[in-house]
């Protein structure tokens, strides 16, 4: 089958395959035009966690692993990887050795500066890992130089309340580290995660640069506290230590992230403000996407992963147009690209506005009929060889632990599924239906009982609608690397060497063989 068009991909955040159906908000939803879709269309399983993506074996999928194995083809290995491997070597290629690391210390040692590392107190190891947060500290101590922790709690790729065993873990880990403190405590809402809330950055700034915050003593006491008030750990609000005081002349900040669009808010909140002409320096375990860029220095700086879909459908002259909405903006723009920012010709990349982050509980359908509408606009105008539609509604409801709201998002998306498979099947045309991550399908903990409100090592769903009856073929089970490789055939577009994954839809031959 050659020429498809319209062609649609359809990437559906956090809707995994569970059989469960409590704290199951993918089954416990009213979803006809997906059961439709998916029942009477050629449907496959595809594996999104652990080496499938490019993570180390048993770990859950995420967003940049899922993201960026769909647009390269290819399983690509992870910074988590990559930072781990290097923590275990030993000589010139141990994270110990590299130079900019070596670098930091000869700024801020002889003029008697501090290093502020901010990091995840959680090993989660999707926004960050407490291990390399406790490494570094260590590394840095042991040179001499003073060493402020500034910890941020989990609550979304850990239990909801995990944090103070985290820190527990943390503070045991550099307890031998003589020059290094804790300075500051807060959750990831403040720090982390972005888009974050106007107030809650500058909360977290003024914690950080001026030590302007509630003092404690005790901070897994005051976590404590917190929990008996129902706070997650994602939203505790900053604290800092009796000791902290806050950035002084000739310190230096150290984000410790795993990914580049995660912390970047808080590293450019800081940077402008005032505490930013006494830094003799600004860096970041990860390279930095957005503004940061420019002015944070990575210890781990990947290239881009080549060719992918995008990339190959604009050298065969194939236009496309790619659609998500702004809290997940990375998504297309970033990690299906490769990690690129270059813009191909033939592509776009529209993003709707997401609803306030305060109201994303009573908004679960979120932007979704703005990227429907425009989808079909698209279709109408007949002028794109390739149209990406990313519905986050699920995964983004499912990071709030709300399952009421995460129902209400699934069914959200299934009523615009509709809308857009109506204009699809009136044209002839084809619309394949995945997603990245599971999170929706296991909302809560099978051995605490308490909400989950992290990704999953859960497989994915492929459904394949739309092909006419004569060319109806059989998929095989496969992974998220498949994808790629299943949207250039239906285009006719050859496959680059470098895509390790293949075609989804089997040959008659192999088909016969499979059903025998």
């Amino acid at each position: 089958m050659i020429g498809v068009k319209p062609l649609v991909l359809v990437l559906l955040d956090g809707w995994g395959i569970c059989a469960e159906r409590e704290g199951n908000a993918l089954a416990q939803a009213r979803t006809p035009i997906y059961d439709r879709l998916a029942g009477t269309s050629p449907h496959a399983v595809l594996a999104a966690s652990g080496e499938a993506v490019g993570l180390p074996a048993g770990r859950p999928g995420n967003a940049q692993a899922g993201y960026m194995t769909l647009g390269a083809g290819r399983p690509v290995t992870q910074s988590l990887v990559h930072i781990n491997r290097a923590i275990q070597e030993d000589g010139a290629q141990s994270i110990g050795a590299h130079p900019v690391l070596g670098q930091i210390v000869q700024r801020v040692r002889p003029l008697g500066g501090a290093v502020h590392l901010i990091g995840m107190a959680s090993p989660g190891g999707i926004a960050g890992h407490q291990h390399h947060l406790a490494v570094l500290a260590a590394l840095l101590s042991h040179e001499g130089v003073q060493v402020w922790i500034h910890a941020v709690t989990d609550g979304r790729d850990t239990g909801p309340q995990d944090g103070i065993d985290c820190l527990s873990e943390l503070l045991d880990d550099t307890a031998g580290a003589e020059h290094a403190a804790l300075g500051s405590l807060m959750g990831r809402a403040f720090a982390f995660d972005d888009p974050a809330e106007p107030a809650a950055l500058a909360a977290a700034v003024k914690a950080i640069a001026d030590a302007d915050a509630p003092r404690t003593e005790y901070p897994s006491a005051h976590l404590d506290q917190c929990y008996l008030k129902g706070i997650s750990d994602d939203r505790i609000a900053p604290v800092v230590t009796q000791k902290y005081r806050g950035i002084r002349q000739d310190d230096a900040v150290f984000l410790v992230n795993l990914r580049p669009d995660l912390g970047r808010g808080l590293m450019e909140a800081l940077l402008a403000s005032p505490a930013a002409r006494l830094l003799a320096g600004a860096y970041s375990l990860c390279e930095l996407s957005g503004p940061a860029r420019e002015r944070v220095e990575p210890l781990f700086s990947e290239a881009p992963a080549r060719p992918t879909l995008s990339e190959t459908l604009a050298r065969a002259g194939r236009s496309q147009l790619l659609l998500t909405e702004s809290i997940t903006e990375a998504n297309l723009s970033l990690f299906l690209r490769g990690g690129t920012s270059t813009i191909f010709d033939g592509e776009t990349i529209g993003v709707a506005e997401t609803p306030p982050l305060a109201k994303l509980e009573k908004r679960p359908e979120l932007a979704a009929a703005d990227l429907v509408a425009e989808a079909i606009a698209a279709i109408k105008k007949a002028d794109r060889d390739l149209l990406v539609l990313n519905l986050p509604n699920v995964a983004v409801l499912g990071r709030t632990g709300n399952l009421r709201a995460t129902i209400e998002a699934a069914e959200a998306v299934d009523k615009t599924l509709g809308k857009l498979a109506a204009q699809i099947e009136k044209r002839g045309g084809v619309m394949a239906i995945t997603g990245a991550f599971g999170k929706g399908e296991i909302m809560i903990d099978a051995e605490t009982g308490k909400p989950w409100r992290g990704p999953t090592r859960s497989n994915m769903p492929f459904t394949l609608a739309g092909l006419p009856a004569g060319e109806r073929r059989e998929l095989r089970f496969g992974t998220l690397a498949d994808v790629a490789p299943t949207i250039l055939g239906l285009l006719d577009v050859p496959v680059p060497e470098a895509m390790t994954g293949r075609s989804l839809i089997l040959d008659p031959e192999q088909a016969d063989r499979v059903t025998a």
